[in-house]
């Protein structure tokens, strides 16, 4: 049979034990140095949240036939409500329409691009548009936060951005961290909850379908217009 050896007492008198009987038990957790005494080293970063921006080339033309394209959309009165609190949302299929093609390839080969980096299966599969949509926030519209379903990237085009017209904001995907916020000096991209991007005209943004977000009330007198896409993707010949 096996014992578990016991650290030996060392000696002392009854008062020294007596003492030590009073003295504060010890505590169970200590408090961590402040930083200014840490030795910091560089975090790994896994599970990230992809979003590519870029400015379109020759944005200012392309827009004005957008801005004309939505005209004729509006006037025949076909929308439909999703996200948005008031303005108005075209019907979905609109990368099937003509008069958007420019636009539709651009977005589509930016979109192959932010694939490519994701280490997409091009051999096997293909991306496809699963929808296209025009968005018009007048004073005081909004889009409620949401994800878009089934879709592997997503993204929003701008076509007309007024000054204060609100933002898109991107959210913090892993809900966990929620459970425990805690206070910082400054938000870095490995602490935040919450992000935004300001639009402007000519501005491409894309990002994973899973990726909650929404865009901020319209606090300008104008209207602000965007395109909004879904790019999913199937297997080659199937």
């Amino acid at each position: 049979m096996t014992r578990i050896a016991k650290p030996a007492r060392k000696p002392g008198t009854r008062a020294e034990t007596k003492s030590a009987s009073k003295a504060a038990p010890a505590r169970l957790t200590e408090v961590a140095p402040a930083a200014e005494t840490r030795r910091s080293f560089t975090p790994e970063t896994w599970f990230p949240s992809p979003v590519w921006s870029r400015r379109v080339p020759d944005h200012e033309r392309i827009n004005v036939h957008i801005l004309s394209v939505m005209e004729e959309l509006e006037a025949k009165g076909r929308a439909i409500k999703r996200s948005n609190v008031g303005g108005w949302h075209s019907t979905a299929n609109l990368h099937a329409m003509p008069a958007l093609g420019e636009i539709r390839r651009i977005i589509g080969n930016a979109v192959a691009g932010c694939a490519t980096q994701l280490s997409f299966d091009f051999d096997r599969f293909e991306l496809f548009f699963q929808e296209m949509w025009l968005n018009k926030n007048g004073p005081g519209d909004f889009n409620k936060a949401h994800v878009h379903p089934n879709s592997l990237l997503s993204g929003a085009y701008y076509a007309k951005v007024p000054e204060g017209s609100g933002n898109i904001e991107f959210y913090d995907p892993v809900r966990e961290r929620v459970m425990c916020t805690f206070p910082v000096k400054e938000r870095t991209r490995i602490n935040s909850q919450a992000m935004e991007y300001k639009g402007k005209e000519g501005l491409l943004l894309i990002f994973p379908g899973w990726l909650q977000h929404s865009v901020q009330p319209n606090r300008s007198d104008d209207f602000r217009v965007s395109i909004s896409f879904n790019m999913g993707f199937r297997r080659k010949g199937g």
